[in-house]
């Protein structure tokens, strides 16, 4: 499988977590208006999701796109060999989850080596590790995931607001992760709990 394609199956595939996690709008129209002013070559843009509490800043080498739903924004990052990593940050209501150690065990913290999440039938779990660098802003981990014959890693931030629950989902490949999760720990700095 081309790892270009892997990538955008990641932030694409994501349709029973956007049945999850949807209940408002399909369009994101302020993601529109970043992807738009990043096309225009603007950089160190200012994106604030007012509707699940947080904001963040979008430097230009983090290229938005457009998501299948209003609750996710994110991009993918410059390519290395190849390979272009995707950062998504995806908001979920509070309703569907009651507690955040709830949330935590559905995105991560309930899983073992060989479980498949109740997220997506096309992963499997090999190995996660909890990581001190965000604790700031949340609980972060480091999980290597596998999907058909390709093995990814990924820096999942677990994350509330006083509106939501935040999944930040950096995805990469083995090869990349490492200076990928340097561009993450960049980039985090400037993101903000409203």
């Amino acid at each position: 499988m081309n790892i270009k394609t892997l990538i955008a199956l990641v932030i694409f595939i994501q349709l029973p977590i956007v049945a999850l996690s949807q209940s408002k709008s399909t369009v994101n129209t302020n993601a529109a208006k970043i992807i738009l002013k990043q096309k225009s070559g603007q950089d160190q843009l200012h994106y604030v999701d007012s509707t699940y509490g947080y904001s963040v800043r979008v430097p230009k080498w983090w290229d938005i796109k457009e998501t299948p739903s209003a609750n996710f924004f994110g991009g993918t990052f410059p390519e290395i060999d190849k390979s272009e990593s995707a950062l998504l940050i995806k908001a979920f209501e509070k309703e569907k989850f009651k507690t955040f150690q709830n949330f935590e065990n559905w995105v991560v913290a309930g899983y073992r080596s060989g479980d498949t999440p109740r997220w997506s039938n096309e992963h499997m779990f090999l190995f996660k590790k909890d990581l001190q660098e965000f604790k700031n802003i949340g609980k972060a981990y480091k999980v290597q995931l596998k999907t058909n014959d390709t093995f990814y890693n990924s820096c999942y931030i677990i994350v509330e607001t006083a509106k939501s629950f935040l999944w930040i989902d950096l995805t990469s490949t083995r090869e990349t992760y490492d200076a990928n999760f340097k561009k993450l720990k960049e980039l985090m700095p400037q993101f903000k709990i409203l």
